[in-house]
């Protein structure tokens, strides 16, 4: 008799636990990322053909945290990278320094679009150089430079692999705290400060996307341009980064990055030519700036 009341007592409660299965709340984090490190060597002895020992290692660390939950949108990326090479007995050269945080939070208006505000820092973890034969110069450290942007606007999500942030109340700091560098106006400040406040209008567009199995694609391209610049106002800062993310394994992968930038501040130096085709001079102007880097290591997605 017990059996039989359990039995319909059981029947009775299915309907209402498929009720509440079908009514459970998705989970409002969502939550990925990887940590990688790829590694070469190589070593000749007695080898006819030539080569020099050489050794690189690259590390790399990355972690999205998205939170949605009703009217509230909050986005979070964190990007460390950071990767040297050394050829022979040649010291160690740093080939990838790279310290990127976001947070972007958006309240819901209409559908896909969010009353957003963001925050963005962007700076490195060692001293950098530029390598001419066997001098080197001293070009960048720490917070030297690092660049903290902070706006108001306007978040678009028409897809889950996109978004896209306007924001037209933006402001841009760029800091250069070493004395030696600021001194030379290094990074677009003046020379002797130690800082470049710029306020401006910035776009962000965000694509990751699962190109096929095992194969996923990473794009962020942000543009931002100052209002205080009068006629240079049309003069657009560019930074743009790619990742390319190939899944061997859970262990396993190789990547493809590129980073591209062009910013008016920053001034590289070019040599001045007669018409004789010699060097007469050195002047300094804004250049697109490009990096590219191809890796194959070990990975751990998470």
């Amino acid at each position: 008799m017990i059996k039989k009341y359990l039995l319909l007592a059981s029947l009775a409660m299915m309907p209402v636990t498929f009720i509440f299965a079908q009514d459970a709340p998705a989970k409002p984090w969502k939550t990925t990322g990887f940590a990688g490190l790829k590694f070469t060597q190589s070593s000749f002895t007695n080898w006819a053909s030539g080569g020099e020992n050489a050794l690189a290692l690259d590390a790399q660390f990355t972690y999205q945290a998205d939170y949605k939950n009703e009217a509230h949108l909050w986005q979070n990326r964190i990007e460390f990278a950071y990767g040297f090479n050394q050829t022979k007995d040649d010291p160690l050269k740093k080939t990838t320094d790279k310290i990127y945080l976001n947070s972007n939070y958006g309240f819901n208006i209409h559908k896909t679009l969010y009353l957003s505000a963001f925050l963005t820092y962007q700076s490195q973890f060692s001293n950098g150089y530029n390598y001419s034969g066997d001098n080197r110069t001293f070009v960048s450290r720490f917070m030297a430079p690092a660049y903290v942007s902070a706006g108001l606007g306007i978040t678009w999500t028409p897809a889950k692999i996109f978004t896209l942030v306007f924001t037209p109340v933006t402001w841009k700091g760029t800091f250069v705290l070493d004395e030696s560098l600021s001194d030379q106006g290094a990074f677009g400040v003046k020379p002797g400060c130690k800082s470049l406040n710029e306020g401006g209008a910035n776009l962000k567009a965000e694509l990751n996307y699962d190109i096929m199995k095992n194969v996923n694609l990473y794009s962020r391209l942000n543009l931002f341009t100052d209002y205080c610049r009068g006629k240079e106002v049309k003069n657009i800062d560019v930074a743009w980064d790619v990742q390319i993310n190939f899944t061997i394994n859970k262990w396993l992968s190789a990547s493809v990055s590129t980073n591209l930038i062009y910013d008016n501040d920053i001034k590289l130096p070019y040599d001045i030519k007669n018409e004789a085709g010699e060097v007469v001079g050195e002047g300094k102007c804004p250049k697109v700036q490009f990096k590219e880097v191809l890796a194959l290591g070990l990975q751990y997605n998470f």
